[in-house]
């Protein structure tokens, strides 16, 4: 028996309707077949990778939620590809979504294209002198990204692209946004970005600071007062613990095996 309650959302760009069509991907039911190829697996979800046309797609399914879980992440992340591009970030380019739903998510998916360029955890690691160098410019657009009310929540350099000209953000499915400053959720942000630069860049990470903390500061200079310096690094090692003990606990699994 259908409730009121009951749900389903399907939308895709209208550019991409004719490519998709060629895939058989034109209803809902088609994306939970057997699209693509395993690219990435976790308890509550999926991520398929495509090849449609000769761009590379990223499918997300959504099949397992929280009882408390009203928005998913597919819904998250829709939005935000949506908010950001038109509020002048690069993003990857929205290509369909899917919801079905009661009181709660029952199932979900976004489709978004691959960001172009280079992610920047390789890039930093293969050229380190190329993190000194995008340092401000980095700096520029997280103080920016950050000024609108934004907070990634895993702003870390794997979900960093840049491609010789623009960086772009992906893995948006916990964006957050609010009225104004929030400092905690931007110490946040900012101690997971340093985090993995010092993973990276080891020495090298002290520059690299230094001279995104410099730009950074032009525009947001309550972040360059003692009190909140002394807040970041403290967010910084507290990340470093939690990562500690999660490959502790995988080498654990894997001597196991």
């Amino acid at each position: 028996m259908f409730s009121f309650w009951e749900k389903k959302i399907f939308e895709i760009v209208p550019g991409w309707r004719e490519k998709l069509a060629g895939c058989g991907l034109e209803r809902f039911e088609a994306f939970w077949g057997e699209v693509g190829r395993p690219f990435k697996v976790k308890p509550d979800r999926e991520i398929r990778l495509l090849e449609v046309r000769g761009q590379s797609l990223f499918l997300k399914r959504y099949f397992r939620f929280g009882a408390l879980e009203f928005v998913c992440g597919a819904e998250r992340e829709w939005w935000a590809v949506k908010e950001l591009s038109r509020r002048g970030f690069s993003v990857p380019e929205p290509v369909a979504f899917g919801l079905e739903r009661g009181l709660r998510p029952r199932r979900a998916f976004s489709l978004l294209s691959a960001a172009p360029g280079r992610r920047l955890e390789d890039l930093f690691r293969e050229e380190p002198e190329v993190a000194l160098r995008l340092a401000w410019p980095l700096a520029a657009f997280a103080a920016r990204f950050h000024a609108l009310g934004f907070s990634h929540q895993d702003f870390y350099l794997c979900h960093l692209f840049f491609d010789g000209r623009r960086f772009f953000l992906i893995d948006l499915q916990r964006l957050r946004q609010s009225e104004g400053l929030r400092f905690r959720w931007i110490i946040k942000d900012l101690a997971e970005l340093f985090y993995s630069a010092r993973e990276v860049l080891g020495e090298s990470s002290a520059e690299f600071e230094k001279r995104f903390l410099s730009e950074y500061g032009r525009f947001h200079p309550w972040l360059e007062s003692p009190k909140m310096l002394k807040r970041l690094e403290g967010k910084i090692r507290k990340i470093a613990a939690h990562d500690a003990k999660l490959k502790a606990r995988q080498k654990i699994r894997l001597r196991a095996v």
